[in-house]
């Protein structure tokens, strides 16, 4: 019983901890995702004096490339209206004018000291169809954002916010193309369901931000000096040379007599020594009979 109780607190304590892991994992693929896509809620208020603002619902896509060219990475933002939340035009559009996006995106960089860049896109779409007043939005263009770091950067978490939508009339009306008309302008609805924003991450590459390494200049040459060769003429002096010859050699003669090539100036010859020691033994023999003659006992 005992056992079982046992196995079941050890069960539940493995589960718990696995539901932890697969939350941790889940908030940390949340935080860095690259892309996201998301149904949110915008207050839209129509360009005509007096309108009312209306709620609707915008798929808002988010993606944040990986690939950098030189310090600059790039993201795309597509916001579609859904269905079930009808966009109306809020003013007749004819064939062959421009709808134009303005979105506005917010950039948070890591570590704080760092910063990025964003761009401004303005992307249109052609109306290939007459719309009339209070028919549907034509579809909205997708924009191309440029994110360029700071220096330092590690991560740059980007947001898409408010947006606002214009429209470029066709030549064929006489009114100048590039001065746009107001539309809609949506900001995120302040309350709902869907009012949390679109998000990506890029994380910035050391390579794409760090400062190129200077590199060391050679130094120069030297430039080698001339040279100058000097003869100087030197006479032998013989005197001097034989003395210090005779300075130079052995100035004792080595012992050993004649085995050493001494000769003369090794000493006395060993013949005397010879001698003196034959005339020192006569000397002790006479002395020895004449003193063994004097002991001898005179003969009665």
């Amino acid at each position: 019983m005992l056992k079982s109780k046992a196995r079941g607190r050890v069960a539940g304590r493995a589960a718990a901890a696995g539901v932890v892991s697969a939350g941790v994992l889940l908030g940390l693929t949340a935080l860095g995702a690259q892309a996201d896509v998301k149904t949110v809620s915008y207050t839209c208020t129509p360009s005509a004096t007096g309108a009312t603002a209306v709620n609707h619902d915008f798929t808002v896509s988010l993606t944040a490339n990986t690939a950098a060219t030189g310090t600059q990475y790039t993201a795309t933002l597509s916001i579609a209206a859904v269905a079930q939340s009808p966009f109306p035009a809020p003013v007749a559009i004819e064939s062959g004018a421009s709808i134009q996006l303005q979105p506005s995106v917010a950039a948070s960089v890591l570590p704080a000291t760092a910063t990025a860049g964003v761009s401004t896109p303005s992307p249109t779409n052609s109306v290939t169809a007459n719309v009339a007043a209070q028919g549907t939005m034509p579809p909205l263009p997708v924009a191309t954002l440029t994110v360029t770091p700071s220096t330092g950067a590690t991560s740059v978490a980007l947001t898409a916010k408010d947006f606002t939508i214009n429209m470029l009339a066709p030549a064929a009306t006489g009114t100048v193309t590039t001065t746009p008309t107001l539309l809609y302008r949506c900001a995120i609805a302040s309350s709902g369901t869907n009012t949390t924003p679109a998000s990506a991450t890029i994380a910035v590459t050391a390579s794409s931000s760090a400062t190129p390494t200077p590199t060391a200049t050679p130094s120069a040459t030297p430039t080698p000096r001339g040279t100058r060769t000097v003869y100087e003429t030197v006479t032998a002096n013989t005197a001097t040379d034989e003395a210090t010859t005779r300075q130079e050699q052995v100035p004792h003669t080595p012992a050993g007599g004649a085995a050493t090539g001494g000769g003369g100036d090794a000493g006395p010859d060993a013949r005397l020594f010879v001698l003196t020691g034959t005339a020192l033994m006569l000397a002790a023999a006479g002395g020895g009979l004449v003193l063994r003659t004097r002991r001898r006992p005179a003969r009665q």
